[in-house]
């Protein structure tokens, strides 16, 4: 996130995370590992092969996680700002970590979401385009982790689009379970009948 290190004040690039902090960057960048890995190797072609009609393209997946990331980081810079402007700070028996939405990273039991119009994706970019902006959004939201070092964050929140309410820390991690999401479906799509190869 650009200017990171000036809008999260109290810290000094290098100083160690707490470890809940610590364990939720570790988290993510295997979330982002094992997403990147999927589409190391992927051709344009392979990239824009749709499985049906009304189905998305892997590409296509890519850019709606490079626009939810995109969200989810701006959420958490807007939550980490107020919670540094209001004085929104952790108590000693204050929560630091919470369990990971099984529902969003389970594509399987959830199905099919209706997503916010701000994140349908665009067919036909460059994979390579993708591959670079995944890495960069994803790097968005973890440059915030750093900023979570005394917020109370459960008491800062903020509502998710399809309906429910986040807390800082979910909202940082949520971007890990939605690519591991994400994931399933371009693994599905790569499975399919006619995928090129």
């Amino acid at each position: 996130m650009t200017g990171s290190q000036t809008l999260w004040s109290g810290r000094t690039p290098g100083d160690p995370l707490e470890p809940a902090l610590e364990e939720l960057s570790r988290r993510l960048a295997a979330d982002l590992e094992a997403l990147a890995g999927a589409v190391a190797t992927m051709s344009q072609a392979a990239a824009d092969w749709r499985p049906g009609p009304d189905r998305w393209s892997a590409g296509e997946v890519l850019h709606h996680v490079v626009l939810a990331n995109r969200m989810f980081a701006i959420v958490a810079a807007r939550l980490i700002r107020q919670g540094l402007r209001d004085g929104v700070r952790a108590g000693p028996q204050s929560q630091r970590s919470w369990p990971r939405m099984r529902s969003i990273a389970e594509i399987g039991s959830a199905g099919p979401v209706k997503h916010p119009d701000r994140v349908t994706p665009t067919p036909g970019l460059p994979i390579a385009t993708l591959r670079h902006e995944l890495a960069e959004s994803h790097g968005a939201v973890t440059a915030t982790i750093p900023a979570l070092g005394g917020l109370d964050l459960d008491a800062l929140r903020f509502p998710h689009p399809l309906g429910f309410e986040l807390n800082l820390y979910q909202w940082i991690d949520i971007a890990g379970a939605h690519e591991r999401r994400h994931l399933a479906q371009i693994e599905r799509i790569v499975a399919s009948p006619g995928f090129p190869r």
